[in-house]
């Protein structure tokens, strides 16, 4: 008999108070403890904790269908279509029978298994089903996603769901359903976390029915929409933190002043993904608790008060649409408005990211609208001359992560003017705190040259103690971003037990993208 106190108890229970450990890590740690805990974790909880599929995987849903002991630790599910290499692939292996492709089950078997599967998971928690193949559908038939929904709908713990992609384009409008009953995602209830992105969800005849969806959901904390939704200012939401409006198909300026009476309306908001079509409406005493944001130059004119009043909604006829670049006026041949400090609000913004926002309008606005010892991370998509972002540099110590651009236009310049690699090491000089560099306005400074990009490495590890990542030039289709270079310093003794410290760096993968960063990866 086993002595210790933990393996007395009975096997049930203890299987069941290692289902409660969340952390793979933990579970890891737990494992490898004791054979004894090696036997209890390997493989029954550690392969049944996350499920990340891209391909059909009939096998594994018919072995989750028949052993609902093991499907019940699953916590997290995320299917996306084949040709999504984002997040590599996980799910069990060891207890799953090998897939006879002779005698693989028809799509409606496989349908069937991935229902029982998702009622089986007693503790499932995230469910995330995305797909990005155009001119294709999701399922064979409508009704193959309505029955995976219908499953999803009975979970009583299912927090986040996500659907990303053309699902939906079914539903029955509201006049011929007008109780909101034949498609199941209208009737899902205590989600947390919500991200819906796709053309379907900004048809009008759907309106009614995600508005009733919504308006169920009282704890929403974090939501993904298309900005085209037309009730989205008829919604409150008193926990909502994290918000991310996105341009699906076309929609008129007007948008603008009901999303920002939306966004004022929520206090609670600390990150925010917003790009408005035209001139939003905001208040300088909008967004207090503000800590992440992701938005156009106006946005932040609103926010320090010099933003001049917007147009009426009557007055836009025209359409926007996603990606065209805003257009900008040279503030050094304006007469810019300079803020006052009256009734400012310095919100604790950690990450900025402001479209047409060059340096020095920051340098200006900033005392207005945020906090300079919070800010963390930094886009900077323009500037002027390279002493204005030394001066945000000395004016933000805390920054650790910045992101760079190729060019820049010198005052007096008629036309762009690459930046030199001289012009980043002064830059640098002035971010002591600096972890992360991005963009490519180092590789472009050397001209692409490895040999050149190998010293600057060096130079920029010499001249930043703290840095740890920089961007390479080469691109990840996976995963949809730069690889990355990885700063490694070795101490090492010489002959005579003196240390030294050796340079050197590796270049690795980009990190795989989180479905509910509301940035999509900018601040990474």
């Amino acid at each position: 008999m086993d002595t210790t106190p933990l393996f007395r108890l009975p096997f049930e229970i203890l299987d069941s108070i290692i289902a409660l450990i969340d952390s793979r890590r933990d579970i890891l740690s737990f494992a490898l403890a004791s054979k004894k805990c090696c036997s209890y974790v390997i493989p029954c909880h550690v392969e049944y904790r996350i499920l990340r599929i891209r391909h059909s995987r009939s096998n594994v849903w018919a072995h989750l269908a028949q052993r609902a002991d093991l499907a019940r630790t699953i916590t997290h599910v995320h299917i996306t279509d084949q040709t999504t290499r984002m997040l590599d692939e996980r799910y069990p292996m060891t207890l799953v029978n090998p897939l006879d492709t002779l005698t693989s089950p028809d799509e409606n078997t496989r349908i069937r298994n991935i229902c029982k599967s998702i009622k089986n998971m007693q503790a499932l928690k995230s469910f995330i089903w995305e797909f990005r193949l155009r001119f294709y559908k999701p399922t064979h038939l409508p009704e193959h996603e309505d029955d995976i929904l219908r499953a999803l709908q009975q979970s009583k713990t299912l927090e986040y769901f996500a659907l990303v992609g053309p699902f939906g384009s079914h539903a029955q409008p509201s006049s011929s359903d007008p109780y909101s009953q034949t498609y199941p995602l209208w009737r899902f209830g205590n989600l947390r976390f919500l991200n819906l992105l796709g053309d379907a969800w900004v048809r009008p005849a759907v309106i009614l029915h995600l508005s009733r969806l919504l308006n169920s959901l009282p704890m929403l904390e974090h939501l993904q929409i298309p900005l085209e939704f037309s009730q989205l200012h008829r919604l409150t939401f008193p926990n909502l933190k994290s918000l991310r409006l996105q341009l699906m198909t076309g929609a008129s300026a007007s948008l603008d002043l009901t999303r920002s009476q939306f966004i004022e309306r929520h206090a609670t908001l600390e990150h925010l993904c917003w790009f408005p079509l035209a001139l939003p409406s905001l208040t300088p005493e909008a967004l207090p608790n503000l800590k992440s944001l992701s938005t156009t130059r106006h946005v932040v004119e609103c926010l320090a008060s010099v933003a001049p009043p917007p147009p009426t909604p009557s007055s836009f006829s025209f359409a926007v649409f996603q990606d065209l670049p805003p257009i900008s006026e040279d503030p050094r041949e304006t007469n810019a408005v300079l803020p006052t400090p009256s009734g400012s609000i310095r919100r604790p913004i950690e990450c900025l990211d402001v479209r047409s926002l060059d340096a020095h309008a920051l340098l200006d606005f900033h005392p207005y609208f945020m906090d300079s010892t919070k800010l963390r991370k930094l886009k900077l998509h323009t500037f002027y001359d390279v002493v204005d972002v030394c001066q945000v540099g000395d004016t933000f110590p805390a920054i650790t992560w910045l992101w760079l651009p190729n060019n820049h236009l010198p005052t007096g310049s008629l036309h762009p003017k690459a930046l030199e690699l001289e012009d980043i090491y002064t830059i640098v000089s002035h971010f002591p705190s600096l972890e992360v560099l991005r963009g490519e306005a180092v590789w472009n400074a050397v001209g692409n040259d490895r040999d050149k990009m190998h010293l600057a490495i060096f130079e920029l590890m010499i001249r930043l103690p703290n840095l740890c990542q920089l961007d390479h030039i080469r691109f990840d289709d996976d995963r949809q971003a730069p690889r990355r270079i990885v700063p490694k310093r070795i101490i090492k003794k010489d002959d005579e037990g003196v240390e030294i410290e050796h340079l050197d760096y590796d270049r690795v993968k980009p990190n795989p993208r989180d479905i509910w960063d509301i940035f999509d990866g900018v601040f990474d």
